[in-house]
């Protein structure tokens, strides 16, 4: 075979599996500077304002930042807790999420001197499976949680997790072409 026929044949079996492959969703930084946080995420989140119940206290004001990209459903919540302690808010919010749904797993989690929790959960009634990251700053909760829904089915994409790992709380972590979002008052 000759050097050309066969750089040919490579080259046309790249273009073939290029071709195949399913289109990837682009992913975009964001950041949130009155709290102090950043994260990648499909490109397109838009904010909205939201309620959030902390365990029996009255629901909060929260702020949700959320985007839909091929039935994964991402969504960061975050809530100002007032004078709640740290600790409590992590707790009430892990609860709540875990309330009524099998939990597959649940560690604690640390991001720079952050203390969290990371869980995988499964929802009720064949609702999908959600990976979820819990952490507290500046007198905020912050929920990053990704459900993949029954209609996208791969309950193992990486995905979820790329989502929930992606948080940072550097200002020098924040990527020089992210996108400022802005708490809904």
């Amino acid at each position: 075979m000759t050097k050309t026929l066969a750089c040919t044949l490579a080259l046309s079996t790249v273009i073939a599996m290029l071709a195949i492959a399913p289109a990837e969703a682009a992913w975009s930084g964001f950041f949130n500077r009155e709290v102090g946080f950043s994260y990648n995420a499909p490109a397109g989140m838009k904010a909205e304002k939201t309620t959030y119940k902390l365990g029996t206290a009255q629901p909060r004001a929260a702020t949700a930042f959320r985007v839909m990209e091929d039935n994964i459903q991402y969504n960061v919540t975050v809530v100002e807790v007032g004078g709640m302690a740290e600790n409590d808010a992590i707790k009430a919010a892990t609860e709540a999420l875990q309330a009524g749904r099998k939990v597959l797993s649940h560690d604690e989690a640390r991001v720079e001197s952050m203390h969290g929790h990371k869980m995988s959960i499964e929802l009720p009634n064949n609702g999908g499976r959600s990976v979820a990251a819990i952490y507290f700053k500046n007198g905020h909760l912050i929920q990053l949680d990704a459900t993949v829904l029954p209609a996208n089915g791969d309950y193992e994409t990486p995905d979820t997790t790329r989502f929930a790992d992606s948080i940072a709380f550097g200002d020098d972590r924040i990527d020089t072409t992210a996108v400022e979002m802005k708490l809904q008052k």
